[in-house]
């Protein structure tokens, strides 16, 4: 059976169809004309598919082949959306461009890369004619990017579950029973009392300086929750946080600033390992706060306030003992020959929604690639091989 669904194995499919993607713009809140493109494709190969909006605009794909039953069911979820286009990029984000055994283009990693793969998996077992005893769910969701999940989450309430489920994010070819998580905030630190220059005053209520003693004191209890015992797989890791954005004052029209802000604020990320609770983040931060404001008088004649800008993202992790994560190590070292490798995520993602509120585990498995969020996005054009020879594998294995 292996060679008959590697002799199906279309290379330039894969590779046409990821580019078809990259060329079809679904930043965040866009994702439509993509939704669109992927029924078609689907329905192409003679998979059943539909098309539910998340929220006006926003759809979410979900196609399924169905088996003869009784049997167990496998799921594919990957994420349509990409960021926005950041400058700096050397070729249209647009445009995919090979080069060196790369394919480089927006969203290439950052998921399109890892659809592709698991659409030309569903095609080969397709074509061969399995008799599959389980469904074969294939699912392409809205709402990932900027710590939505309501793609995924609205999937799971309309009871599109199954057994075991794979997601290829760009997890650099390991086999991830684990991921991180985290939330986005932004604090900021206002006093009520204009100053402007000050002109004589010595003790000056200054929200930049007030951030500062903030900064310092989050870096120290990065420091500290950092040199806790961590889960099993994390032992090693670090948990940063990633200061993102800071503002205060303005620029007059002549170029300079010329007065004391009333307001400094900070964006940041903060990573967190499995088993962090969202009120046990938000405890820790606040005490932070409260304890640098404490020791620092300039602080004290001044407020604080928090703002979410995403949900709070918990980490998860399923079993390794589940027969889906042995069945894909198996079939990935059967394609590579090598030993297959086997750490967490190394990022957040929607893999919580399947492990903490659905009976379906979900393993993460997908491509090298580079600069996801950043300027010039790739993927490896040897992984996307790899993954569907392993998804292919994977899928007859587990649904026949």
């Amino acid at each position: 059976m292996t060679q008959d669904l590697f002799a199906r194995l279309d290379n330039a499919y894969t590779l046409r169809v990821l580019e078809e993607m990259i060329s079809i713009n679904s930043v965040v809140g866009n994702e439509g004309e993509l939704a669109d493109y992927l029924c078609g494709e689907l329905e192409a190969l003679g998979i059943e598919c539909e098309i539910k909006e998340v929220e006006p605009g926003r759809p979410n794909v979900y196609a399924r082949l169905e088996g003869d039953g009784p049997g167990k069911r496998l799921h594919f979820n990957g994420h349509t959306d990409t960021v926005p286009v950041v400058a700096g990029w050397d070729t249209d984000p647009f445009v995919p461009v090979e080069k060196e055994g790369r394919l480089y283009g927006l969203g290439a990693c950052d998921m399109k890369g890892g659809i592709a793969a698991y659409l030309m998996a569903a095609r080969c077992v397709r074509e061969l004619g399995l008799e599959l005893k389980g469904d074969l769910i294939l699912e392409t969701v809205v709402d990932e990017e900027f710590g939505g999940a309501n793609g995924t989450l609205a999937c799971r309430l309309r009871g599109y579950n199954a057994d075991a489920a794979i997601n290829p994010e760009p997890n650099n070819m390991l086999i991830s029973s684990a991921h991180r998580g985290g939330q986005q905030f932004r604090l900021f630190v206002t006093t009520e009392e204009a100053m402007g220059m000050g002109f004589g005053a010595t003790d000056l209520p200054d929200p930049v300086t007030g951030l500062g003693h903030i900064l310092v004191a989050l870096e120290e209890y990065n420091k500290d929750r950092n040199a806790r015992p961590k889960p099993k797989g994390f032992e090693d890791d670090v948990f940063p946080i990633m200061p993102f954005v800071m503002r205060a004052g303005e620029l007059l029209p002549w170029g300079t600033g010329e007065s004391i802000p009333d307001t400094a604020w900070f964006e940041f990320w903060i990573e967190i390992p499995p088993g962090v609770t969202e009120e046990g983040l938000k405890s820790e931060l606040e005490t932070v706060v409260a304890k640098a404001t404490a020791s620092t008088p300039t602080l004290q004649r001044m407020s604080t306030r928090w703002e979410e800008r995403t949900r709070f993202l918990p980490g998860s992790t399923m079993s390794e003992d589940n027969p889906i994560f042995k069945l894909l190590a198996k079939n990935l070292e059967s394609v590579t020959g090598r030993p297959s490798s086997h750490e967490p995520a190394p990022f957040a993602c929607d893999g919580f929604m399947f492990n903490l509120y659905s009976p379906t585990p979900v393993v993460i498995f997908g491509p090298r690639g580079g600069n996801a969020h950043a300027p010039d996005e790739w993927v490896d054009i040897e992984d996307l091989i790899t993954l569907t020879k392993t998804y292919a594998l994977t899928i007859a294995d587990w649904l026949t």
